[in-house]
């Protein structure tokens, strides 16, 4: 449940899927009570390769409202970004904050060893730690069509996010008997205008995001997930 909890609440902060749901704190201090990542593999199509990012986050002690940057630092390539778009939401009763856009130098691919991460609130106040990242760089090389198949020999676990025409995110779950084609979310969620298969490796270090398709009865027939 909780390795759930944490990749939902990845997800929403992906997806941007939260906001103005935080507490009140007076800490001037930034205080994180942990770090994690994944490697982000988005797919356009099914003959492209996906594009990969790195999304870094933490479950924050202190109002990560008052967080305005995060300096991220490869120490083993020295590849550094900073960034003041930060993503920020309260959920499971911690507030979470981070960077889901970091991208490697062109036809690199994403460093994996280890990293620092400051984070930087209103006061100038730094907090940092350090991140081991590692993750299956193979992901580079799969097409769309063999996602499935991947995964499924590395046991990965799949899932379905359905978004309405805000794109807030209304469900995030297994594929069900009841969940089982375009119809059966329409039936289920009125409100939904669009879905999407997300898988991602039992450890959470890559998330695979395969391209949105529509649910409404106008635009999509009865098809299966």
């Amino acid at each position: 449940m909780q390795h759930h909890s944490r990749i939902y609440s990845l997800i929403s902060l992906l997806l941007a899927a939260f906001a103005g749901l935080f507490i009140s704190c007076s800490q001037n201090l930034p205080e994180v009570e942990s770090t994690d990542y994944s490697v982000i593999f988005e797919y356009k199509n099914e003959k492209d390769l996906p594009s990969a990012r790195l999304s870094v986050f933490a479950a924050s002690v202190s109002d990560v409202r008052r967080y305005q940057t995060i300096k991220i630092t490869s120490l083993e390539t020295g590849y550094y970004w900073e960034s003041q778009g930060l993503t920020m939401l309260e959920a499971d009763s911690k507030q979470w904050t981070g960077c889901t856009n970091l991208l490697a130098p062109e036809n690199e691919k994403l460093p994996t060893g280890t990293y620092e991460i400051t984070f930087i609130n209103a006061d100038e106040k730094e907090c940092t730690l350090t991140l081991d990242i590692k993750y299956d760089i193979d992901f580079y090389d799969v097409l769309l069509p063999s996602l499935t198949d991947v995964m499924t020999q590395k046991r990965g676990i799949e899932k379905i996010a359905v978004f309405d025409k805000e794109h807030i995110l209304i469900y995030f779950g297994d594929r069900t008997e009841e969940i089982k084609t375009t119809r059966d979310i329409w039936n289920r969620w009125r409100e939904a205008v669009s879905y999407q298969i997300i898988w991602y490796t039992k450890d959470g270090s890559v998330i695979c995001l395969t391209p949105e398709k529509p649910v409404s009865p106008e635009q999509a027939e009865n098809e299966e997930l």
